[in-house]
């Protein structure tokens, strides 16, 4: 069962709701305590012993604030805030750059340092706000579903990469290591003057935390397992102080200090020194916010989403987004470090059984209390402890996705089942590269560069898809039937038609290598077909190329034909819009391959009969053919010709005229002497539409089948043009069967080679296509 539809667990499942939600709030601050120390010495960590100063109070103002504005306005279940690893870390890159600064080098070595700390802790604070601003805004304009669009691989690197960062981060706090100290040169001098003791302590103290949240996540998945580690860690430490004072077991949390102006802790001070700092990185102070508030965004409404499974709620992610600005912008004005919904808190004020705005502010008093009572004692929590609980929030923020993609990938490799044109490695790749790039560059540059590469994979596998298959006239030819003499010279000449079918959107990231796709079909090829049906859109790139591809074509003497072109579509429009055609230069178009693949037949065959007088005669007789070039009556003596002629009737067609209709009873055959029938069905859906299933030519015949198997027509006869038909009923064919069984037998016969032939040439196109 999911958390958001647990119900209340424990002692305060027998409260009034507003108590239980209330006490669950304050249990929810606790269990949250350890990771908002930790995130507050994290995003100021450049900072060295300063950390603390600025550091702490931030991560105390997110949380407080944050569940103050969300429970205010915030219509989620449980609209618990706080910092966030990630968020985090963005922040500490620029408190890195900040702090390199003169003005504040030179501030934090005089005897005013915290002037360093309220300097960087002006700039960092309007980071903050401008990253609640960048929300508000993607809130605005409705693009809250926006940070959805995130690459999968990019989004997993990211995590990695953050991860990664907070595994190494905590390195040197676990080898006691002093703040902002050169973790090589602290180590030798520590070794050469105390040996192993000197990062021994604060190693075994760290790992063991990190061991008991580990057994306690494991053991008691309901139990606050950080909040269990941290009070862990504290007794550890205690009791080993007493056991061995002399250990030294590493650097503790600074407490707040006295010192400190009255509000520095919750106001940075916008003095004009600040000012100066503040305008000196804008640049960076800017993408941070923008990059903070994406990142934000995106963690925010993922963890709302996930919080929100099985409770039935259905949130307007743009209102909550604008929300959550709202109250980083507050947060900002005072210091906060970046706010964003917390899944780890709202499942622990959850599991306690808090609901809605009284669980929030309950949260943010608890949370101000311990700040306000804690402040002065945190000098007794030592950093390794602290580095062992981050160190379960690092391994927790390991992408899932990755590791059972990366898995599932290893196996299939191992095993030699690889799909062929499998791009998981593609991604797997990217992941990597953009975790490399996140922990050695930091988080712009990782994101950055990992949305290019995703951008571009996406242009090359659109490139690679965009051409669907490939047939050539053999293995696709038209539906039209011709007589035998003429198909048997088209069996050769259909391999001079290239057919391209197209799939997807036809533009400027997916086209580009069409027109060398279609060049690369040199002669003999005289005839290319797109068949674009199934292109959705095209833009003025792709019909810029379309027209390339015709020109490429037309000097090696080739020809364009485009079918699934319908008039008046949108792909119609778009390629007689963008492309720029000279008169009389446009290629055809047909409503679909079919008849452009005939339209191709039509004029091999014509260029064929130039040096062909046999063919030239059969292409240009419009006189009726006689009933003894039929197929029907193929090897009839004239005795039995005369009889067979006396048995069928003749029938004259207009063009459009009707013969019989999908369904009906079958009465008779149908030879065509002169014209053409097409047998067609029609396409039920939004519009009707027909689909022409065969074309007939003169000496063809049609109907046959229903008359042998009597199991109704199974389309639509049609006259193409103005025709005539011989027709043979069923009552003529059985009086010849009665009178006539030899004469029967022969028609028969030749009945079956014609589905014969017909079953051959489809036989030849399947064959054609396979290889």
């Amino acid at each position: 069962m999911d958390d958001a539809a647990t119900p209340a667990a424990g002692p305060t499942g027998r409260l009034p709701p507003t108590l239980r939600s209330a006490v669950a709030g304050g249990v929810g601050a606790l269990a949250t305590l350890a990771v908002v120390i930790t995130l507050g010495l994290l995003g100021f960590a450049p900072m060295g012993p300063l950390a603390a100063a600025i550091g702490v109070p931030g991560a105390f103002a997110a949380a407080v604030v944050g569940c103050v504005v969300l429970g205010l306005a915030s219509r989620c279940s449980v609209p618990i805030a706080s910092p966030s690893s990630t968020t985090a870390l963005v922040l500490a890159a620029l408190v890195a750059r900040l702090a390199q600064d003169p003005q504040v080098v030179a501030a934090a070595a005089s005897a005013q340092p915290l002037d360093a700390a309220r300097w960087v802790g002006a700039a960092a604070a309007c980071a903050v706000v401008g990253m609640g601003l960048v929300q508000v805004a993607l809130a605005a304009c409705r693009l809250a579903r926006l940070v959805h669009f995130v690459p999968q691989p990019v989004l997993a690197g990211f995590l990695n990469g953050v991860a990664l960062l907070i595994v190494l981060a905590q390195v040197p706090l676990l080898l006691g290591a002093p703040t902002g100290a050169p973790l090589g040169a602290w180590l030798a001098a520590s070794a050469a003057r105390d040996g192993a003791a000197a990062w021994a302590p604060p190693l075994a103290l760290g790992l063991a935390t990190a061991a008991f949240i580990a057994f306690v996540a494991w053991r008691r998945p309901r139990w606050p397992a950080l909040l269990a580690g941290f009070v862990f860690g504290l007794a550890l430490t205690q009791a080993m102080r007493l056991a061995w004072p002399s250990l030294h077991w590493g650097v503790t949390v600074s407490a707040i200090p006295v010192a400190m102006p009255p509000g520095a802790a919750w106001l940075p001070f916008f003095d004009d020194d600040s000012w100066v700092v503040v305008a000196r990185h804008a640049p960076a102070i800017g993408l941070t916010a923008l990059l903070l508030g994406l990142i934000g965004a995106l963690e925010s409404l993922l963890s709302m989403v996930s919080i929100e499974q099985g409770s039935g709620r259905r949130l307007a992610p743009d209102r909550e987004l604008a929300v959550l600005g709202l109250a980083n912008v507050a947060g900002g004005l005072v210091g906060a470090l970046p706010t964003v919904m917390l899944r780890a808190g709202a499942l622990a004020v959850q599991r306690a059984g808090g609901r809605g705005a009284v669980a929030a502010l309950a949260a943010a008093g608890a949370t101000l209390a311990i700040f306000m009572l804690a402040g002065p004692a945190l000098d007794l929590v030592p950093q390794a402890l602290l580095a062992g609980v981050m160190l379960m929030v690092g391994f927790s923020l390991v992408d899932r996705w990755s590791a059972r993609v990366g898995a599932r990938w290893w196996r299939a490799v191992q095993r030699g089942r690889l799909p062929e044109g499998d791009d998981t490695a593609v991604g797997l790749a990217v992941m990597a590269v953009v975790c490399a790039l996140t922990a050695t560059f930091g988080v712009p540059v990782g994101v950055g560069v990992g949305v290019v590469l995703s951008l571009v994979v996406f242009v090359r596998r659109i490139n690679r898809s965009l051409v669907r298959a490939q047939f050539t006239g053999t293995a696709r030819p038209s539906r039209r039937i011709y007589p035998g003499a003429i198909e048997a010279r088209l069996l050769g000449l259909r391999t001079r038609v290239a057919l391209l079918e197209l799939e997807g959107a036809l533009f400027f990231g997916s086209a580009a290598h069409l027109p060398e796709r279609a060049e690369a079909l040199a002669p003999p090829v005289r005839f290319v077909i797109l068949d674009l049906r199934r292109v959705s859109t095209v833009d003025e790139s792709g019909a810029m190329l379309m027209h390339e591809v015709a020109q490429r074509l037309a000097r090696h003497g080739q020809e364009l034909l485009l079918a699934g072109v319908a008039s008046g579509s949108t792909v119609a429009r778009a390629l007689k819009a963008f492309a720029p055609w000279a008169a009389g230069s446009a290629p055809r178009t047909f409503f679909d391959a079919d008849q452009a693949m005939e339209a191709a037949e039509a004029a091999l065959l014509a260029e064929a009969a130039q040096d062909d007088a046999a063919l030239a005669a059969l292409l240009a007789t419009e006189a009726e053919l006689p009933l003894e070039a039929c197929s029907l009556v193929r090897g009839l003596s004239p005795r039995e010709l005369r009889q067979v002629a006396a048995a069928m009737h003749r029938r004259e067609l207009r063009a459009g005229d009707v013969i019989f209709r999908q369904g009906d009873d079958a009465e008779a055959l149908y030879v065509v002497t002169r014209g053409s029938v097409s047998a067609v069905v029609v396409v039920r859906g939004t519009v009707n539409r027909t689909q022409r299933f065969a074309s007939l030519g003169p000496g063809t015949m049609f109907g046959e089948m229903a008359l042998l198997d009597q199991a109704g027509r199974s389309a639509d006869a049609v006259a193409d043009s103005d025709a005539c038909l011989q027709v043979l009923s069923r009552e003529g064919l059985d009086q010849l069967l009665r009178e006539h069984p030899e004469l029967a037998a022969k028609l028969y016969r030749n009945i079956a080679a014609h589905l014969g032939e017909r079953l051959r040439a489809a036989s030849i196109a399947w064959q054609a296509a396979a290889a």
